[in-house]
């Protein structure tokens, strides 16, 4: 069994694969947990970047990196 030890969301890459993370209400369409290749971790589903290349023709990795953000990253007037 692997464990994995972070404290910070990222892309991560595990056995020569990319496993992008999404929250649950931010899942793509063609995501389906029977033919998918993912996993959980700490509440962020991570899905495996040829999936992404498999299932949508026009994904752009490196125009996704730029724009991937997390709540916790944003300034918000109510952070606690």
């Amino acid at each position: 069994m692997l464990k994995l030890k972070t404290n910070q969301l990222n892309i991560i890459k595990l056995n020569n694969k990319t496993y992008i993370p999404y929250q649950l209400h931010q899942l793509p369409k063609w995501f389906n947990k029977y033919n998918t290749e993912y996993f959980n971790l700490k509440g962020y589903t991570y899905i495996s970047l040829d999936e992404h290349y498999n299932n949508n023709k026009y994904f752009n990795y490196n125009n996704f990196k730029t724009k991937l953000t997390y709540n916790k990253d944003l300034d918000y007037k109510l952070k606690r």
